[in-house]
């Protein structure tokens, strides 16, 4: 099982990455820029996760010392944390993009983009600073060959660990999580109360014979598709992170359980792959472009899908409201 979910998620952001850098169209969305932040995040997720799964196999300790304890914790954290401030950040773009559209060019342009990138990259790093500079290696006093790598702080570690977590849960879980449901909620509501006002055909196409083609049932569809993804989306991030927030309060409770608690730490690292690797499925089963990009490099479809590209546009397009921002490319 752990190969499967780190092998799916591991080529899966590693093709999502390079779906979007080798294509001049995906690009140049402002949308895919912050998708691609996130797969990086995942992907980094992943890959320092596999030490904990690999001593959880082989002895349920720790055994690679006090410096990789540190800087494997430090890692960790970190992207968790772009990953989950990513997921805000391409929520708030949506979010803006959608019910603010004709604004979203200047508020969600690719320089301000790239700008909140490396803003998340930094609040990362910083937050995650307490596990490198107080991670050590423990042992249980009922076992002393076995280490644990956690957290000490020098004076009143139990009160300090305590404060820390519960700020990670509220700015790491808590708050992530209500606001994007409270985003997607007047996202969906808007894509389909509203759907009448807000998706007013923003193309009208007719053929060279001059007849119109009908456009409405795939605007209908691809409002669906977006509306599925988003509540997918929060429902794993949900699922996903809840047993590792779970964990904190059992820490609570026992603090000093190091062995008792291990094996649900891995589990609930897992349970996190999961949600690491199950974007790029979202995208392959909701997002048409991804889906396209991904038969492209998987399958050798590029030259079909440029000769349909280069037919379409034989027809005549009549742009009567420019909505860019609100039809992202995802």
């Amino acid at each position: 099982m752990f190969f499967i979910i780190g092998a799916t998620g591991f080529f899966g952001n590693l093709l999502v990455i390079y779906s979007v850098i080798s294509d001049r169209k995906m690009r140049s969305s402002v949308t895919n820029l912050l998708i691609t932040n996130l797969a990086l995040a995942d992907l980094s997720t992943l890959i320092s996760g596999v030490p904990d799964i690999v001593l959880f196999i082989l002895n349920r300790g720790w055994l690679l010392g006090e410096i990789p304890c540190k800087l494997h914790r430090f890692a960790m954290v970190t992207s968790l944390y772009v990953s989950v401030l990513s997921l805000c950040a391409v929520c708030i773009e949506r979010y803006i993009g959608i019910i603010h559209p004709f604004e979203a060019h200047i508020v969600c342009n690719r320089r301000r983009i790239i700008c909140v990138i490396c803003i998340v990259w930094f609040i990362s790093l910083v937050t995650g600073l307490p596990p490198l500079l107080f991670n050590t290696v423990m042992h249980d006093k009922s076992k002393d060959s076995v280490g644990f790598c956690r957290m000490r702080f020098p004076t009143n570690s139990f009160l300090y660990f305590m404060i820390y977590k519960f700020g990670e849960f509220f700015l790491y879980y808590f708050a992530p999580l209500l606001l994007q449901m409270v985003l997607y909620c007047i996202i969906t509501k808007q894509l389909f109360l509203g759907s009448e006002h807000l998706h007013r055909p923003v193309v009208m196409t007719w053929t060279e014979t001059g007849n119109r083609t009908e456009r409405s049932s795939d605007a209908l569809q691809a409002r669906k598709g977006v509306v599925k993804m988003l509540i997918i989306s929060v429902l794993v991030y949900f699922i996903s992170y809840s047993p590792i927030e779970i964990m904190l309060f059992y820490k609570m409770i026992s603090p000093h359980a190091f062995k008792d608690h291990w094996s649900y730490h891995v589990i609930a690292i897992v349970i996190a792959y999961v949600n690491s690797s199950a974007n790029p499925i979202l995208y392959s089963i909701f997002s048409q472009n991804f889906r396209r990009r991904f038969n492209a490099i998987l399958c050798g479809h590029e030259e079909k899908n440029r000769h349909m590209t280069a037919t379409s546009t034989n027809s005549r397009m009549w742009r009567l409201t420019s909505l860019r921002s609100a039809t992202t490319e995802v």
